[in-house]
């Protein structure tokens, strides 16, 4: 990595200091025997991904990142993308981005896994203006390198679902809003980051920035949004937030997106919520499986009815039937499985409002 960046920037990295798992994601600060055109001392060096993943494989998330970045150029969003090499110079050459440093942070994780919840608060509420700026204040026309499949097309995994129900003996859904769902989903599009998760927000000076951009595309904006009151969906070390902390993050995004009246801001976050639980109803056999480890049965099972149950309060006044095979597929669960009547955990800055 550090020869690639050296040829790339024409300065010599002194010091190399890994930010990101070396085996998955190789992201690093290194530090430069110089400040480089204005940007500083410190760059930000990215790798490709090792491995094909649903979002798609390391050389797609890479020159999707490159497109997000030159988007937000100028906005102060995100990083600045200084360089990437894109074709190997020789057999030691690899695939880097490069990129401005945002300094040493928090993110928004770092707070929630802290001690302070009122830190946790404000760099909650920064991510949020933070999103709103971005649906609300960038050029929503962006071409993305790739797709995501359960993002750009989450109602192609309905089928999946549908099928699930009928395996596992759940309650079949019936004739539910899908059409006017799917019209939703497309009648509104902006760029979207893909993966609003605390982990891919960094705090500069009590200011809110993006990074890890790979999953950008254009979409409705529900499919970022949904994220600030499920919340955070299809996030890795997923827990609940407390009713108060969720409603001030909701008002800080609605604030941030300008005038909109009651009903158009609650069918942008019906539209987004409802689309995300049928993402995640998607993963039922997996949920439903006996063959996990008990700790993960009570995650994914504690989730999915936390997210289906806060999906169908969302959903029900715009996708009333929708929203109500979200509460019985939800109560069936319950019936069947206790950990799914287990309450959610929380994040540990909220370790008072936690339920574990």
């Amino acid at each position: 990595m550090e020869r690639t960046v050296e040829r790339l920037l024409g300065v010599r990295v002194v010091e190399r200091i890994d930010l990101g798992s070396s085996e998955q994601a190789p992201v690093a600060r290194l530090i430069l025997d110089r400040p480089y055109d204005g940007i500083g001392p410190t760059v930000i060096a990215k790798g490709l991904r090792r491995g094909g993943t649903a979002w798609g494989d390391g050389a797609e998330f890479q020159r999707n990142e490159k497109l997000a970045l030159n988007h937000l150029r100028g906005t102060g969003l995100a990083p600045v993308l200084l360089a990437r090499s894109e074709e190997p110079a020789d057999e030691q050459d690899e695939q880097v981005m490069v990129m401005s440093d945002l300094g040493p942070g928090p993110t928004v994780q770092e707070l929630l896994f802290g001690d302070d919840p009122e830190a946790a608060t404000e760099g909650l509420l920064a991510m949020a203006r933070l999103a709103a700026k971005l649906h609300s204040a960038v050029d929503p026309q962006f071409a993305a390198a790739h797709e995501v499949r359960f993002l750009d097309h989450p109602l192609h995994l309905w089928p999946e679902v549908v099928d699930a129900a009928a395996e596992l003996g759940f309650p079949p859904p019936g004739d539910v809003e899908l059409a006017a769902l799917t019209d939703d989903l497309g009648s509104r599009a902006t760029f979207t980051h893909g993966d609003l998760t605390p982990n891919n927000v960094v705090l500069v000076d009590g200011e809110a920035r993006f990074v890890d951009l790979e999953g950008a595309g254009r979409r409705h904006p529900g499919m970022d949004a949904a994220g600030l009151r499920l919340p955070f969906p299809a996030y890795g070390y997923w827990a609940v937030l407390p009713d108060d902390v969720l409603a001030q993050v909701d008002r800080a995004y609605r604030d941030g997106l300008g005038p909109l009246d009651d009903s158009t801001y609650e069918h942008l976050m019906a539209t987004g919520c409802a689309a995300w639980a049928i993402v995640r109803a998607a993963r039922l056999r997996l949920i439903a499986s006996t063959d996990q480890d008990p700790a993960e049965a009570v995650r994914r099972r504690t989730q999915i009815v936390q997210t289906l149950t806060s999906a169908a309060a969302t959903a029900v006044p715009f996708y009333p039937a929708l929203g109500r095979w979200f509460e019985e597929l939800t109560g069936s669960m319950q019936l069947r499985w206790e950990e799914a009547r287990r309450p959610p955990r929380g994040f540990q800055a909220f370790k008072d409002f936690s339920n574990q």
